[in-house]
């Protein structure tokens, strides 16, 4: 009976790594629709079907959570993990809807170079989620990668804040200008999730120590 109500605590953790791969797959195809330019209808229904798998492995949790008696780490660190991660994918996934959508005539570098920090920083997250499951163990290496994902992310704010400065410099067209804007703002906003589930993670490490 217990095991109904008590299921492996591994059902967590492989729910938690399953949405860390799509969402890092996701940012890769991001950073590949900026680098190839359009027309971005394909890869952005690529990127929407990744982002409705993960949605589903999110509810799937949540879910879960509510089903389960005995939890592998506390109920609301579980659930704003699930969340803040789902949280990624979505501006993720936003951004390639905005390139399809505005269809902008060409590719800022700085965009790419955002994008490719939005790798960066996914990759991060997914290496701190992995080592979730010995936690204490790992204390030491997910407290280094906090700081990386910190450092990251401040390069992040800056090539934001240069990538903007740059194209109220450059861009003529009021049209151009409006839709990179908010695609640059949205890039940004995915870096800033990235360390937002580090941080919740290493509150977990110190709270655990």
């Amino acid at each position: 009976m217990f095991r109904s109500i008590i299921p492996r605590e591994e059902v967590f953790f492989d729910n938690f790594e399953k949405i860390c791969a799509l969402m890092t797959e996701a940012a890769k195809h991001l950073r590949s629709m900026l680098a190839t330019g359009g027309p971005y209808g394909e890869a952005a229904r690529r990127i929407k079907d990744i982002e409705s798998e993960a949605d589903e492995l999110t509810h799937r949790s949540i879910e879960t959570l509510h089903k389960t008696f005995v939890t592998p780490l506390d109920r609301q660190d579980i659930l704003r993990l699930v969340v803040g991660l789902d949280d990624i994918l979505d501006t993720t996934e936003a951004v390639s809807s905005l390139l399809d959508l505005y269809n902008p005539r060409k590719t800022l570098q700085k965009a790419m170079h955002l994008a490719d920090l939005l790798v960066q920083g996914t990759e991060k997250v997914a290496a701190m989620v992995g080592l979730l499951r010995q936690l204490s163990k790992a204390s030491d290496r997910l407290l280094a990668l906090a700081v990386e994902l910190n450092h990251l992310e401040n390069e992040a704010d800056q090539a934001y804040q240069q990538a903007i400065a740059r194209l109220f410099q450059e861009e003529d067209d009021p049209k151009e200008l409006i839709k990179w804007k908010d695609i640059l703002e949205h890039i940004e906003t995915a870096t800033d999730q990235c360390e937002d589930v580090a941080d919740i993670i290493e509150g977990l490490v110190l709270e655990n120590a």
